[in-house]
C-alpha cells in the first residue's frame, strides 16, 4: 500500500492556572503515562512520523514542547521535585499551576506556530494535525485573540480533513462551550478531575488508533476513541 500521508503533527494544548492546582499529580501522571504510550508508536509503525508539542497557559502562554519526536519527549514533574532533584531545566517539564486562564491566546498562539511549521505539507497531504484543548476553567485573561477569532480560526481549519481539533473540559457546559467554537460534538468531553490519569491514558490509545489508521491511508476525523465505549 502507497501510504503519502505519514506525518502527524501532535498539540496538546494544557491548562496551568491556579484552578488546576488540585489536581497536579493527576495531570502530571497522566501526562506522562500518555508520552510513554506515544513513544512505543514509533516502534510500532516505523513509516509513521509523529511530532509533539506541548503549550501550557496560565495568564501567560509557555511552549514547552515544539515539534518534538517521540524518543526525545520530556518527563512532567512538580515544582517540589524540581528542587529537590535539582534538575537541568531543559531536560523536565515543571508544571506549577497558578493565575488566571488565558485560553484564547493559547490556542491562537500554538495553532498559528503549528500552521506555519505543517502548512505546505498539510496542503501536499503529507501531514495531519491534532489540536488537543484540555481545560477546566473559563477564558478570562487572554491579551492577543478573542473568542471571534479563535471561533473562524478552528471553523476553517476544521473544514479540512487534515485538521482534527479536540476539547476535554471540566466545566458542565464544556461541550456547549466546544460546538460554540466549532469543534465537532464528538470530539469534546467533560471530564472528572478525579479521573485526570484514565483520560490522558484514554488520549494515547486515541492517538494510536488514529495513527493505526493513517498507516491504512485512512485519516480520522473523531479522535476520542474512548466516547465509543
Amino acid at each position: 500500500m502507497n501510504v503519502t500521508n505519514k506525518k502527524t503533527y501532535y498539540q496538546i494544548i494544557l491548562d496551568k492556572s491556579g484552578s488546576m492546582i488540585d489536581c497536579i499529580e493527576e495531570t502530571i501522571n497522566g501526562f506522562n503515562e500518555q508520552m510513554q504510550m506515544i513513544k512505543g508508536l514509533q516502534e510500532k509503525f516505523p513509516e509513521q512520523e509523529i511530532l509533539v508539542s506541548l503549550t501550557t497557559f496560565n495568564h501567560d502562554v509557555f511552549v514547552d514542547l515544539d515539534c518534538v519526536i517521540p524518543n526525545k519527549l520530556k518527563e512532567m514533574i512538580t515544582e517540589q521535585k524540581s528542587r529537590s532533584w535539582f534538575v537541568n531545566f531543559d531536560d523536565y517539564i515543571v508544571y506549577k499551576p497558578s493565575g488566571l486562564t488565558s485560553l484564547y491566546d493559547a490556542i491562537g498562539e500554538s495553532v498559528k506556530n503549528i500552521r506555519n511549521i505543517s502548512q505546505k505539507e498539510v496542503l501536499e497531504d503529507k501531514a495531519t494535525v491534532i489540536v488537543v484543548i484540555i481545560t477546566d476553567g473559563y477564558e478570562n485573561s487572554s491579551k492577543n485573540y478573542n473568542y471571534s477569532q479563535i471561533k473562524s480560526m478552528i471553523k476553517e481549519l476544521e473544514k479540512s480533513e487534515n485538521w482534527t481539533f479536540t476539547y476535554l473540559g471540566n466545566t458542565i457546559d464544556a461541550i456547549q462551550n466546544a460546538t460554540d467554537l466549532n469543534i465537532n460534538l464528538s470530539n469534546s468531553f467533560v471530564y472528572d478531575k478525579s479521573e485526570i490519569t484514565d483520560m490522558h491514558l484514554g488520549m494515547g490509545s486515541s492517538i494510536e488508533s488514529y495513527i493505526s489508521k493513517k498507516s491504512n491511508n485512512i485519516k480520522e476525523k473523531q479522535f476520542l476513541k474512548w466516547k465509543d465505549s
